[in-house]
C-alpha cells in the first residue's frame, strides 16, 4: 500500500470520526430522539470520492420517503403485531433498495423501521423527527467531503512512469527479437507496467469523481487509454513466445519497435509511425516465400506481432484525434 493511500484511509477515518461526532452533537442541541443515529448516517454516507458521498446522499432521502411510506402500510395501516410487522417492513424495504440500486440505505431505513417499533407513534412529530436526522447526518458528511485532497501531482508522475515504463517494454522486445534473448525480464516489466496502469486509472476516476470536473475526465481517458495499449503488448508478447526460431525478417520489426519507442510519450502522435509501419508491412510482403513449414508458422507470426502494433499505434491515435485537451498545468 503507498503513502498516498495510506494517508486517504487515515484522512477518511478522521471524517468519520469528527463527522459522527458533529452529528449527533447537533441532534442533541435541537433535542431529536435517538440522537446518536445521526452519528451513525454520518459514518454510513462519508465515502472515499466526494462524488460519492453525493449520490448516496440523494439515495438516502429518495428512500427515507419510501420508509416513511412502508412504516405507514406495514405497522399503522395493519394489525399490531410487532415484530411481524418488522419483519414484512424489512422485506418491502430491502427488495425496493435492491430494485432502485440503493443497497447503501438499507441500513438507516432498517434502523429508522427500529425507531417506530420501539415507539410506535406514526404522527408528524416522528417523520420530522427523522428526517432531521437523515438532514443532520448527511449534511456534516458533506460538508466532510465537500474540499477532497487533488491527486494531480501523483497523477502526472503515474503517466511520466508508464510512458517510461511503457519504452522500457518496446526496447526490450525490441532485444528479444534480435535474438539470443532471455525474455523474462520483457514478461515481468510488462506486467509491472499493467500493474502501474490500474493504479494510476484508480487515481485518475478517483480525482475526477473528487472535483467532478469535465477537464479531470482528460486523465481517465489517458489511463484507459494506455491499458488498451498495454493489452496490446500483451497480444505481442503471446504472440512472441509462440516463434520457435527468429526468422531474418525479425531484424527488420526489431528495427522498428526501437524507433517506436522513441514516441510514445503524451503528446506525440503516431502519424508518421504508422507511415513507416505500412513500409514494414510492404518490405514483408516483398520478402520470397517460406520455403519450410517452420520458417511460413515464424514468418505469420510475425505478420501477427505487425498487427499488434498497428493496434497499438491506433489506439493512441484515436485518443489524439478524440478532442480531449490536457488541463493546464497547475
Amino acid at each position: 500500500m503507498d503513502i498516498h493511500k495510506h494517508r486517504r484511509i487515515a484522512l477518511k477515518v478522521l471524517k468519520i470520526a469528527v463527522g459522527s461526532c458533529l452529528s449527533i452533537t447537533a441532534a442533541e442541541f435541537f433535542h431529536l430522539k435517538y440522537a446518536t443515529s445521526a452519528g451513525i448516517i454520518a459514518l454510513l454516507t462519508v465515502q472515499d470520492t466526494r462524488r460519492g458521498t453525493i449520490k448516496l446522499t440523494v439515495d438516502r432521502f429518495l428512500s427515507f420517503i419510501l420508509s416513511v411510506f412502508l412504516i405507514f402500510v406495514c405497522f399503522h395501516a395493519t394489525a399490531r403485531l410487532g415484530w411481524v410487522n418488522y419483519g414484512s417492513y424489512i422485506f418491502l424495504m430491502v427488495t425496493i433498495c435492491y430494485y432502485f440500486d440503493w443497497p447503501n440505505a438499507i441500513s438507516v431505513n432498517a434502523v429508522m423501521g427500529t425507531h417506530y417499533l420501539m415507539s410506535p407513534d406514526y404522527s408528524l412529530e416522528f417523520v420530522l423527527n427523522e428526517l432531521a436526522l437523515v438532514l443532520i447526518g448527511t449534511g456534516v458528511a458533506l460538508a466532510m467531503n465537500w474540499r477532497m485532497p487533488s491527486s494531480l501531482k501523483m497523477i502526472r508522475k503515474d503517466m511520466q512512469k508508464i510512458e517510461d515504463g511503457m519504452q522500457q517494454v518496446l526496447r526490450e522486445f525490441s532485444r528479444y527479437l534480435r535474438g539470443p534473448a532471455d525474455g523474462d525480464q520483457v514478461w515481468s516489466d510488462l506486467d509491472a507496467l499493467e500493474a502501474r496502469i490500474h493504479e494510476g486509472l484508480d487515481r485518475a476516476h478517483e480525482q475526477a469523481h473528487n472535483t467532478m470536473a469535465e477537464e479531470d475526465l482528460y486523465y481517465v481517458e489517458y489511463m484507459e487509454m494506455r491499458l488498451q495499449q498495454c493489452v496490446m503488448l500483451q497480444t505481442l508478447r503471446s504472440h512472441v513466445c509462440k516463434i520457435r526460431e527468429l526468422p531474418r525478417q525479425a531484424e527488420v520489426i526489431s528495427r522498428y519497435l526501437e524507433y517506436v519507442a522513441d514516441y510514445v510519450h503524451e503528446e506525440d502522435v503516431p502519424g508518421e509511425q504508422m507511415e513507416k509501419l505500412s513500409q514494414v508491412f510492404g518490405l514483408m510482403k516483398s520478402e520470397p516465400l517460406p520455403v519450410t513449414r517452420e520458417e511460413f508458422e515464424n514468418r505469420a507470426i510475425l505478420y501477427h506481432v505487425l498487427m499488434d502494433l498497428e493496434e497499438f499505434l491506433y489506439v493512441k491515435q484515436r485518443f489524439s484525434e478524440s478532442g480531449v485537451q490536457r488541463p493546464e498545468e497547475l
